[in-house]
């Protein structure tokens, strides 16, 4: 009876339907697990740099020195999905790591960890390891002193005046680092040229004998900069001339200067090319005696001061006879 069965056509049947099924579901699992793989067997790859690094120790006994925050790390995989989440800070699973919970102090080659990277994906990362030192944590305060380089001072310019926020600060360094440390400067940012007087926030650096950066956390980390400036000066007499229409009733106009001599202030070469300043006046519908303040210019310096007052007095033609 059973061979009956297991040889009719409904078994055949049946048995067809059964495996067609099998096939259905096991072709729909292998493309499921296939899904954002690539089937060419190409390798994805992708750079990141500047990705951050974890430092793990007690930062309340020691301080560390002589690490980069930051790592370039290589990816490559098979699966282009899983390398763009990577990529992308905001879905990335994978960290970086250096370790230094067992040192204690001195100066270690310690190899940069990748964490949590994801199956399939492999990594490289350079730096490998980073020459680190290890020093007991300890603080002190030492007081802040303004820097301005030779350099940036045109010729002939001097410091009048150096100001900073901050006198005094608070330092945590290594035991023995802290020990170097000759200054914490507050130094004017190198891409200023004080043609005028400077005020602005700096940062502050803890710096040896020899002008080298030391290690260090400053509290606080910036300061108020505030520099004076001795600019090269010279007299020059003020010549008036006048502009517009003389009124019909008048022969003539009387010209008084308050100032007859100003200061120019500025770069030696600019101070050489003049001799003197000029302020303009104009003569149009002036029929009383008037006091009037004009402006002085000139080409690449200042002037102090800078407008002179003019008192016009009309001469009127029945006078000057």
């Amino acid at each position: 009876m059973a061979n009956k069965f297991f040889n009719s056509k409904v078994f055949y049947i049946l048995a067809s339907v059964f495996f067609a099924i099998v096939l259905f579901f096991n072709a729909n699992a292998t493309s499921i697990r296939n899904q954002g793989t690539n089937q060419s067997g190409e390798v994805y790859t992708a750079t990141i740099n500047n990705a951050p690094i974890e430092i793990k120790y007690n930062s309340d006994k020691y301080f560390v020195s002589g690490y980069s925050s930051t790592a370039t790390v290589h990816l490559s995989g098979y699966n282009r999905l899983t390398i763009n989440n990577e990529e992308n800070t905001d879905t990335r699973n994978f960290f970086l790591t250096i370790d230094l919970t067992k040192y204690k102090t001195g100066k270690f080659d310690v190899p940069v960890r990748i964490e949590q990277l994801p199956g399939g994906v492999s990594a490289t990362i350079s730096p490998k390891t980073m020459n680190i030192t290890v020093e007991k944590r300890v603080s002190d305060e030492f007081e802040v002193k303004p820097k301005v380089e030779a350099t940036q001072l045109p010729t002939g310019f001097s410091i009048d005046n150096l100001e900073v926020t901050d006198t005094k600060v608070k330092v945590t360094a290594g035991e023995e680092s802290i020990k170097n440390i000759a200054a914490i400067e507050a130094a004017l940012p190198s891409d200023v040229n004080l043609t005028e007087n400077y005020a602005g926030t700096v940062t502050l650096h803890a710096v040896d004998s020899e002008g080298k950066i030391v290690p260090a956390q400053i509290e606080p980390a910036t300061t108020h900069l505030k520099v004076t400036v001795k600019k090269p000066s010279k007299k020059v007499p003020v010549k008036l001339t006048t502009t517009g229409t003389l009124d019909s009733s008048l022969s003539g106009m009387k010209t008084k200067l308050a100032d007859k001599e100003v200061t120019i202030y500025g770069e030696q070469s600019s101070l050489e090319a003049i001799d003197s300043v000029t302020a303009s006046v104009s003569l149009t519908g002036i029929t009383k005696e008037t006091k009037i303040k004009v402006p002085l210019t000139a080409s690449g310096v200042s002037i102090d001061p800078d407008e002179v007052q003019v008192t016009l007095t009309p001469v009127k033609k029945s006078d000057s006879k």
